[in-house]
């Protein structure tokens, strides 16, 4: 699928922003932020939210994992990397169908992404 089909897809089943999705208490605020469509009256806010949370988690995570003396990687990302709202619009979809993942905090469902996502051989 494209990712215009799979924002399509999320923009159709999003709830309304509300404020507290910012708050970012679970991985469904960071999915609703993440799903905001452009009617929405917190949209460009909660776009940028989504994307400064998403790539900021992804970015200490991956530095973390580039740190540490362990062997063992949690995720390996393809050498040919997707845009950001391709990444995004996957993330959705993926968290969107995992209600447990949806309860966790918005950090370990990322975190939860990239393993199921990108494991490492």
């Amino acid at each position: 699928m494209s990712a215009a089909a799979l924002l399509a897809t999320a923009a159709a089943q999003a709830a309304p922003v509300s404020r507290d999705d910012f708050v970012l208490g679970t991985t469904a605020n960071l999915v609703t932020l993440c799903s905001a469509t452009p009617t929405d009256p917190l949209y460009t806010a909660a776009m940028n939210f989504c994307h400064g949370f998403a790539v900021g988690t992804y970015r200490a995570v991956a530095d973390e994992q580039a740190a540490s003396r362990s062997k063992h990687r949690m995720f390996c990302p393809p050498a040919q990397t997707q845009t950001r709202d391709q990444a995004i619009a996957s993330f959705v979809q993926w968290a969107s169908a995992r209600p447990k993942t949806l309860e966790s905090s918005p950090t370990d469902g990322i975190v939860e992404y990239l393993i199921a996502q990108y494991p490492c051989r």
